[in-house]
């Protein structure tokens, strides 16, 4: 017989002396599977079950952001907790955050909105590329990317990779595996970067060893 932990103890006696029907003591991840299906759409089944408590705990009260808001980006490895390779439940317990899923007709890839990024998965189901966007920090060399004016970002960033492209709306370092989006610079060269990718090797089929 499976001895319950002391507070549940408890509370059975508190409720057996008021004459309230006890509730039978229910495994943390079964708590969290329950939850999940109740208030969010990207809910699998069998992923939760799999997973342990201490992993399902984290994602039992989802928040409107995830509490982690700077992304150091490792060329080809990720960017902050968020690791190129890593499966849809390892990328929200690397987050503790529950996202929702996000497709469109030009987008038909498999991805999760995560609020601050787009995580995008390639089968089977694992992480080839995160896109960030404002109200969080992307980090190269201990500069931010995001929101800056497009030309201070372009600048220091060729001072790292002469070699970079240009792409009409942004440019892209296929030396350090990221792209960053700023569609009115063209007109503007002051506009903020609205958004910073980084991917794996060979997600586009410029990239350096994409075959």
């Amino acid at each position: 017989m499976t001895k319950l932990p002391e507070h549940t103890r408890e509370e059975l006696k508190r409720k057996d002396k008021l004459g309230e029907p006890a509730k039978s003591a229910k495994p943390a991840c079964v708590q969290a599977t329950a939850f999940m299906q109740r208030n969010t759409t990207c809910w699998e089944p069998g992923v939760t079950e799999r997973g342990s408590a201490a992993a399902c705990s984290k994602r039992l009260h989802p928040t409107d952001f995830p509490a982690c808001k700077r992304f150091v980006i490792a060329p080809y490895v990720g960017a902050g907790v968020i690791l190129l390779g890593m499966s849809r439940e390892e990328a929200a317990d690397a987050m503790q955050f529950i996202p929702r899923p996000f497709r469109t007709f030009q987008q038909p890839l498999d991805s999760d909105d995560f609020s601050c990024c787009f995580v995008s998965y390639k089968p089977p189901g694992v992480c080839e590329a995160v896109e960030f966007h404002p109200n969080v920090e992307v980090l190269f060399y201990g500069k931010n990317l995001l929101g800056q004016p497009y030309q201070e970002v372009e600048a220091f960033v060729r001072e790292h990779d002469p070699d970079w492209q240009a792409t009409g709306d942004g440019f892209t370092s296929f030396r350090y595996g990221f792209g960053v989006y700023a569609p009115y610079a063209f007109e503007d060269v002051c506009q903020p970067v609205e958004s910073v990718i980084v991917f794996e090797k060979g997600y586009y089929a410029q990239a350096p060893g994409s075959g």
